[in-house]
């Protein structure tokens, strides 16, 4: 007799299938909608952690999701028509409110809170309605918008709290729906199952089943956030601003108030204080002293990092830097939410547009920062005022809460261009810019004039003094302040070569001065640290910085940080994504707590390696290529190469299988088969009753020891062996010979 094949189902067959799982049964396992709704609830909590969701919404998302899950469960075996028209209802109505919100929104981000509740909305009203495992799986999905969503949302790395245990939420998911509905599964299904287990203990199975989706989760997780590009700050259609909860300033006519400073004492001299940079106001005192705190002042979303630009000083008496010139001028309203700034100096330089995001930590004085040069403004407030310096004030403190965006056009000169230019600035410029202490030593004029010797245009003058400063100067804020009659700028650079950005500046700005180059000193705030997980520029207090700024004839004005060095203009797309950034901060913590040699070798490796990322992510396309090609292979290997195996002669029960599936060939167990099936299958084929009690017992003992708690006696095992053999000898007796 031929090999008997199972006919495999046809389309019709497969059709109805879909038809009955459409109809699928009410979900009746608790584990299972107990999962789904800590998944959700902490995607709820996620997005609610954020703040951008009303008081209404809020405790709507923590007290009608649980009470849906548990009414869903009550209800499942019951009609739920007027519960689905009920939700169609609500649904529609928060769709509404939905329109009726971002109708009147300025700017994506608005548009984007406003879909934050939306999305709540959808979350609270289904979980009112999941009596199958399919609605609960719609739950589980849309927790991963929701997510999405507060991690678009997010300023800061307090997200990582409610990702790892949703991660984990979803993993118990996945491997409580991988099993089958105990009412859907054929017996013969169960044994099939449990022999893939073999390799270990079964009460096991599920932890190793979690504990392989958590890791694919995480890696994946991981890997799609490091692989993804930080998105630049300009693909921000129309910037966002909000109010903070500050007061307005008092007869604000343009003047700058610093809250936290304290009053200056006998000396006449505001020291710093841990939450109060001094830079911000009328003066600049080059013997001001103290420290400040590593708090974060603010958070920036940026293209690229700067230096956030508060106020410009011009007049030096040797002490002290003041403000020439304070008339300010009204910025011009034009539409959107947006303010121009007015310029009166025309540049012919070329710019990049440059969009900044402000997002105020703490109450800060009413300065504007922004990146040079701010042409908009987009600012909660009206009335702002702009003096001749570019320095923009507003008439309200910035608080805590207070968000604005700034759009900046930052000059791009190459070097040759800069050196071409002619040293012809107009006499007005020449004679603000270039002003010098009515005392100053002659040292400090000698000392110009060695340092830019062989200089010929302005921009080599800068370079010059730049590089000087570097080599003979250190940082140091712990510096005592000077002697009184002793001049600031002496002292730093004849004395003790040794001071903060204040005193590193001020001597920039007064050698170029002593040169002929105008200039003026800047403050504000550096970049900041980039925060590799959120994207954000974190500004601290202790980031209050001073810096130069050099006038270029046609030009304008352009920043020189003789501290630290100007940040990099134009990162390249590799500057972007994470992972070479992630290498780098773990090549760094090695070099800390390892051994010289092992230092280099990491080192080393490490340089490869971020070569290697920056390399493919240079070349996405070819890189995009080499994966997929690697993964059809694989893919192709997996399928070409794995073979499903028959139950192996482990055991006696294990051997007197294969001997009656050898024995019945061609009639004898597929390698796809369980016993079981095997043994349905030769009940078919007509053989005599005898040898197919004989196999029954075979496959039984076979199952029995396989799967049962108990060990199988002498006496099963001998009788096992015996009805084996029986099959053996008939099948052979039955067989043609040739």
């Amino acid at each position: 007799m031929g090999e008997l094949t199972t006919p495999r189902p046809g389309l019709w067959t497969a059709v109805r299938a879909r038809m009955r799982s459409i109809k699928a049964p009410p979900e009746d396992s608790v584990a299972i909608r107990v999962v789904a709704a800590v998944v959700v609830m902490i995607s709820v909590g996620a997005v609610l952690a954020q703040g951008v969701t009303d008081a209404f919404t809020g405790i709507a998302a923590v007290v009608l999701p649980p009470a849906g899950f548990l009414f869903s469960h009550l209800q499942r075996h019951r009609p739920n028509r007027g519960t689905k028209v009920v939700l169609a209802v609500a649904l529609l109505a928060a769709f509404g409110s939905f329109l009726q919100n971002v109708r009147y929104a300025q700017s994506v981000d608005e548009a984007r809170t406003s879909l934050a509740s939306l999305f709540l909305w959808v979350q609270v009203l289904h979980s009112f309605d999941v009596p199958r495992r399919r609605d609960l799986g719609f739950s589980v999905a849309s927790s991963v918008i929701l997510m999405a969503e507060a991690g678009s949302l997010s300023l800061d790395t307090s997200f990582v709290l409610f990702l790892v245990p949703w991660a984990g939420a979803m993993g118990a998911w996945l491997v409580l729906t991988a099993r089958p509905r105990p009412d859907t599964i054929d017996p013969a299904e169960i044994v099939r199952h449990r022999s893939r287990n073999r390799g270990g203990h079964p009460r096991w199975a599920p932890a190793r089943t979690a504990a392989v989706v958590l890791a694919a989760l995480s890696l994946t997780a991981c890997g799609a956030f490091l692989l993804t590009p930080r998105l630049p700050g300009a693909v921000v259609v129309t910037p966002p601003f909000q109010l903070g909860s500050g007061g307005s300033v008092s007869g604000f006519e343009g003047q700058v108030v610093n809250p936290g400073l304290n009053d200056p004492g006998g000396d006449d001299v505001s020291d710093f204080t841990a939450n109060a940079y001094p830079g911000f106001g009328d003066t600049v005192d080059l013997r001001s002293r103290g420290t400040l705190s590593d708090d974060v002042v603010m958070k920036v979303r940026a293209q690229q990092p700067g230096l956030w630009r508060g106020e410009a000083f011009d007049v030096f008496d040797g002490t002290k830097w003041t403000i020439g010139d304070r008339r300010t001028v009204s910025t011009e309203a034009i539409g959107s939410g947006a303010q121009r700034v007015p310029w009166s100096d025309e540049s012919s330089a070329l710019a990049q547009r440059v969009v900044q995001t402000f997002y105020v930590q703490v109450r800060e004085p009413n300065v504007v920062f922004g990146a040079w040069q701010p042409q908009e403004v987009y600012f909660p407030a009206g009335g702002l005022r702009v003096d001749n310096y570019g320095s923009i004030r507003a008439p309200i403190l910035l608080d805590a809460g207070t968000i604005y965006s700034v759009v900046s056009h930052v000059p791009v000169v190459s070097a040759p261009e800069l050196r071409s230019l002619p040293d012809a600035w107009p006499q007005e410029s020449l004679e603000r810019y270039t002003q010098l202490p009515a005392g100053l030593s002659s040292q400090v004029r000698t000392l110009a004039e060695r340092i830019t010797a062989g200089e010929d245009s302005a921009y080599d003058k800068v370079l010059a003094v730049q590089r000087w400063l570097r080599a003979n100067t250190r940082y140091n804020l712990d510096v005592p302040r000077e002697v009184p009659g002793a001049d600031p700028i002496e002292t730093f650079l004849f004395d003790r070569r040794e001071g903060y950005c204040e005193h590193i500046a001020s001597s920039m700005a007064l050698l170029l001065r002593a040169v002929g180059v105008p200039t003026r000193l800047a403050t504000g705030f550096g970049p900041g640290d980039r925060n590799t997980f959120t994207g954000y520029f974190e500004v601290k207090e202790s980031d209050a910085h001073a810096w130069v700024e050099v006038l270029y004839p046609g030009v304008g004005w352009l920043s020189y940080d003789p501290t630290f060095g100007v940040p990099q203009a134009d990162s390249s797309i590799a500057d972007r994504f994470l992972l070479p950034k992630a290498i780098g901060a773990i090549g760094r913590f090695f070099e800390t707590v390892v051994p010289d040699p092992v230092k280099r070798g990491v080192s080393a490796i490490g340089r490869v390696v971020v070569g290697a990322m920056a390399g493919a992510v240079r070349w996405w396309p070819a890189t995009l290529a080499a994966l997929l090609a690697l993964g059809v292979g694989l893919t192709v290997r997996r399928r070409g190469g794995r073979r499903p195996q028959p139950f192996g002669p482990s055991t006696q029960a294990g051997r007197a299988l294969a001997e009656v599936s050898a024995a019945l060939r061609p009639r004898g167990r597929s390698p796809w088969e369980t016993p079981s099936e095997f043994l349905r299958r030769i009940r078919r084929v007509g053989l005599a009753p005898d040898l197919v009690d004989d196999a029954e017992l075979v496959v039984r003992t076979f199952e029995r020891e396989r799967f049962g708690s108990a060990a199988l006696s002498d006496e099963e095992r001998a009788a096992t062996l015996a009805a084996a053999s029986r099959v053996r000898k008939r099948s052979e007796a039955a067989a043609p010979r040739g």
